[in-house]
């Protein structure tokens, strides 16, 4: 049997893990390839941008068509807790607010072995 070779990382790929490292413990919008938005507290992440949100809550925004044409735009919220997304399904992610300095510092901290 032969022995797997470790993955190689690209300079892009570091470059995106670095920047989505300072975003641990901040709250996040993210925008899901079926048009729902989750909105957490940004936990942990893999090469394959898989991620993982705490105190999760799902916003959908659906359009309902009324007489004279007119659209009427209602949200649905649902809290929904720890959540795991696949990497693939992401569209977009947004900073809805920054952790605070000491749980990021802990953060970065704890990926580097210190």
């Amino acid at each position: 049997m032969s022995t797997p070779k470790p993955v190689k990382t690209t300079s892009a790929s570091a470059a995106k893990a670095s920047k989505l490292l300072t975003l641990v413990s901040s709250r996040l919008r993210v925008t899901l390839v079926d048009r729902r938005v989750l909105v957490g507290t940004f936990l942990a992440f893999d090469g394959h941008m898989n991620m993982v949100l705490s105190s999760c809550e799902e916003q959908r925004t659906s359009e309902a068509r009324e007489e004279g044409g007119l659209v009427r735009e209602s949200t649905m919220r649902r809290a929904l807790g720890l959540v795991i997304l696949r990497g693939e399904n992401v569209v977009s992610v947004t900073v809805e607010g920054q952790a605070p300095v000491e749980k990021r510092q802990k953060a970065a901290g704890q990926t580097r072995g210190d």
